[in-house]
């Protein structure tokens, strides 16, 4: 699913996402996350309700 970061306006996919932005993460790796995180700014945010995993 590709997301819109609220705060600079890069559209980006959510896999994308949690394998750059996330790296590191201990939630990302358990894919136990509700929130992404901008690989362009670096706002976080959380998950769009209508995404399904």
């Amino acid at each position: 699913m590709r997301v819109r970061c609220p705060k600079c306006g890069f559209i980006f996919d959510i896999s994308y996402a949690r394998t750059f932005a996330c790296t590191g993460c201990p939630l990302s790796i358990l894919n136990d996350c509700s929130y992404i995180k901008c690989p362009k700014c670096g706002y976080e945010f959380s998950i769009p309700k209508d995404w399904k995993a």
